[in-house]
C-alpha cells in the first residue's frame, strides 16, 4: 500500500471510531437514570422515595415539606425549604439565658449554621422527629414576600448526645416565617423569627435546640 493510501485508510478508521464514540455518548445521556441526567428543577431533593415532597406552590406546602424532612431525617429536603439568604433570629431571652455563650451561639445565623445544627440533630436523634404547626396569623400570598405566624410543638426521641437514649423531649414556641416566592412561583423561607410561647409549660424553644448544636 502506498503512503498516501495508508494515510487515507488511517483517517477513515479514525473517523469511524469518532462516530462510534459519539453514538455511545448519545445513548449514555439518553439512558434512563443516567448519572448525568439533571434533576427536574421543580422536583424534590435527592433523598430517595421514602421522604414525601410536594411542590411548594403555597406556604402550607413549605411547612409540609419541612415536617416530612424532619420525620425522615432528610437534610437535603430540609435545606431545600430555605433560601440561600436564610437567617434565623432567636428569642432575646433565650440568648440572655445562655450567658456569655449567648452571642456566640446565635449571632450571624445563616444557611450554613442551619445545616450544621440540623445535621447534628439528625445524628443524635431517632428517625421520626415530629412537628405540629398551628397557624396563628395567615400569610398574604398575593405578594411575592409574606409572613405567617405559627405555634409549634417539636418532639424528638434522642438516641445519643446530651440526653438519655430513648428520652423524648418536646420543644414549644411561636415562629414568624418570612417566605419568598421565586421566579418559578415556588415558596421558601428566608427568615425565621423564634419566640417563646405565652405558656411554655417548662419546654425550651426550637431556638434553644439550635444553640445546643452550633
Amino acid at each position: 500500500m502506498s503512503g498516501a493510501s495508508w494515510t487515507r485508510a488511517r483517517a477513515a478508521a479514525w473517523a469511524r471510531a469518532a462516530l462510534a464514540w459519539l453514538a455511545a455518548g448519545v445513548l449514555l445521556v439518553a439512558a434512563p437514570g443516567c448519572i448525568f441526567s439533571p434533576r427536574d428543577a421543580d422536583g424534590p431533593p435527592d433523598e430517595g422515595p421514602d421522604i414525601p415532597w410536594v411542590t411548594p406552590t403555597d406556604t402550607d406546602k413549605v411547612l409540609e415539606n419541612l415536617a416530612a424532612a424532619l420525620a425522615g431525617e432528610g437534610i437535603s429536603n430540609y435545606m431545600d425549604c430555605f433560601t440561600d439568604s436564610f437567617r434565623f433570629h432567636v428569642d432575646p431571652q433565650d440568648s440572655l439565658d445562655a450567658g456569655q455563650e449567648g452571642y456566640d451561639r446565635y449571632a450571624n445565623w445563616f444557611r450554613d449554621e442551619e445545616a450544621t445544627y440540623i445535621d447534628g440533630v439528625f445524628l443524635d436523634s431517632a428517625v421520626g422527629i415530629d412537628v405540629v404547626f398551628s397557624m396563628v396569623e395567615g400569610p398574604d400570598e398575593n405578594e411575592d414576600e409574606t409572613y405567617r405566624r405559627d405555634d409549634y410543638e417539636l418532639t424528638i426521641v434522642w438516641q445519643s448526645g446530651d440526653h438519655q437514649p430513648g428520652e423524648s423531649v418536646t420543644y414549644r414556641g411561636r415562629v414568624t416565617f418570612w417566605m419568598r416566592r421565586d421566579e418559578t412561583q415556588l415558596w421558601s423561607i428566608f427568615e425565621w423569627v423564634d419566640r417563646r410561647p405565652a405558656d411554655p409549660g417548662g419546654s425550651a424553644t426550637w431556638g434553644v435546640l439550635r444553640g445546643d448544636y452550633r
